[in-house]
């Protein structure tokens, strides 16, 4: 029972959010993953939140460029499970630092790691992840990402 209610929490959550919601028109696919790790000293347990970045073209590909790219941040706890969308966030190429695999996003600095199209796939398949936890209901992402359908078919794609 407390798992049904908590997957209905997290699917209102993302509905809410367009997570689910959003329609499938043409989009540029969502290619690569990468899980970010806090550079800096952490704030609490911000180091059990670990940010997902979802871009369209690679990190080492955008930073040879002088563009910016609008990609997904999604919040995981403990890269078990989804804690909450942030929706589209921009990445420039000025944020990433290739050398030593760093990117600033948000006024924070990450190191990144790029993960493989099956772990994005366990993620976003199960986002209640298999630790249980509690899931207040956040505030919604200002720019809501596309649906996780739409980004399991995009990494589906890939394999």
């Amino acid at each position: 029972m407390l798992k049904k209610l908590l997957t209905l929490n997290l699917v209102l959550l993302f509905s809410s959010a367009g997570v689910l919601s959003r329609p499938s028109s043409a989009h540029p696919s969502y290619r690569h993953a990468y899980y970010l790790f806090l550079a800096g000293a952490p704030k609490g347990c911000e180091e059990c939140y670990v940010p997902l970045l979802i871009t369209h073209e690679s990190l080492e590909r955008l930073s040879e460029t002088d563009a910016k790219e609008d990609s997904l941040l999604i919040i995981t706890y403990e890269r078990d499970s989804i804690w909450h969308d942030d929706g589209i966030v921009s990445v420039a190429f000025s944020n990433i630092d290739v050398a030593t695999r760093m990117i600033d996003l948000r006024n924070r600095k990450y190191r990144y790691q790029e993960i493989s199209s099956e772990e994005v796939l366990r993620l976003l398949k199960k986002p209640l992840g298999k630790i249980p936890i509690s899931r207040p209901l956040l505030p919604q992402a200002n720019v809501p990402g596309p649906g996780l359908a739409m980004l399991i078919a995009d990494f589906e794609k890939q394999k």
